[in-house]
């Protein structure tokens, strides 16, 4: 396991450079984002003809105090008759002492074209979001050091804009985002673009395989990757694995490696789905014998029926 100075030394070298270190730093993510796409996606807004909620848990470094936990809930509505789809996003990340919320409405209008259900959604994401700095949590050991009282956090919502589009069929989608727009060093603010793609294809009359990759850049880091591949059993339960790479900053050197996961999950119901991802990190050093716990809640409301069988619900 990690000794508890070196997530001290960890916690400290990153409130002592916090502009700095922060505004370099990826935005937080999940990983079951293959459930979650309105997140950092307008144009998914409306994809689908019924509403839904999803509600996500995460939390990194299991044990020790002042570990990453995140918190994301997003609610999809479904597409009016003149294919105009409208969501809200909400996320609380809090890491330490530091703590930031995000609110953000999606507008997408959900292009149709052609009859078999093909349609490539364009979205307009409007934001905010709010940073905490908690120095009471901190027992620094000189008392007078005034380092950790004097950075420049922001107490105001900082207003954002961002866009998507989202190609979707009834087994296939992928779709390009920059959630949020606008840059600020003042405010850690650095734009992330986002590339995600996925389906699912069918093995059997009850078994189908559902890939999915996501690829997240930003002009300051190397692009990072996630990929998972679930089978999906009697359009019911689904598990497998996920691969996704990890990148360290510590004293000015870099290190790389890899975070490894499993996620299951089941629809207990036609409307409400539970999900669950056990995680850990490789090739880190300091950092291999970490862990993190991931939960997914998700409903459906009034989803519409396609002749006998529903249409796929898990993207």
């Amino acid at each position: 396991m990690i000794k508890r100075k070196n997530i001290l030394k960890f916690f400290s070298s990153i409130f002592l450079m916090l502009p700095i270190v922060i505004f370099s730093q990826q935005e937080s993510s999940f990983n079951m984002y293959m459930f979650n796409h309105q997140s950092f996606n307008s144009g998914y807004a409306g994809s689908k003809n019924y509403s839904s909620f999803t509600f996500l848990s995460r939390s990194q470094w299991v044990g020790f105090e002042g570990a990453p936990v995140t918190h994301s809930f997003a609610y999809n509505g479904s597409r009016n008759n003149k294919n105009l789809g409208f969501s809200i996003t909400g996320l609380v990340d809090r890491i330490g002492p530091l703590e930031s919320s995000q609110f953000a409405a999606d507008l997408a209008y959900q292009l149709k074209l052609n009859d078999r259900k093909h349609y490539l959604g364009l979205g307009l994401k409007l934001s905010a979001s709010l940073f905490d700095f908690n120095s009471d949590i901190l027992s620094p050991q000189q008392q007078q050091d005034y380092t950790l009282y004097t950075n420049d956090i922001p107490e105001s919502l900082e207003p954002n804009i961002g866009f998507g589009f989202y190609y979707h069929t009834p087994r296939f989608y992928f779709g390009y985002s920059i959630p949020r727009m606008i840059q600020d060093e003042k405010y850690f603010l650095i734009r992330h673009n986002y590339f995600i793609t996925g389906g699912l294809i069918s093995l059997s009359n009850s078994i189908e395989l559902k890939p999915s990759l996501l690829l997240k850049f930003t002009s300051r880091s190397p692009i990072s990757y996630d990929f998972s591949t679930l089978l999906y059993f009697n359009k019911s339960i689904w598990f497998g694995p996920q691969l996704k790479n990890l990148v360290s900053i510590s004293n000015d050197v870099i290190q790389s490696g890899a975070g490894i996961g499993l996620i299951a999950g089941i629809h207990i119901s036609n409307s409400f789905s539970v999900g669950y991802v056990f995680s850990n990190s490789i090739g880190i050093r300091n950092f291999t014998d970490t862990y993190s716990h991931e939960f997914l809640l998700r409903y459906e409301f009034n989803p519409r029926a396609f002749g006998v069988l529903r249409s796929p619900r898990i993207f």
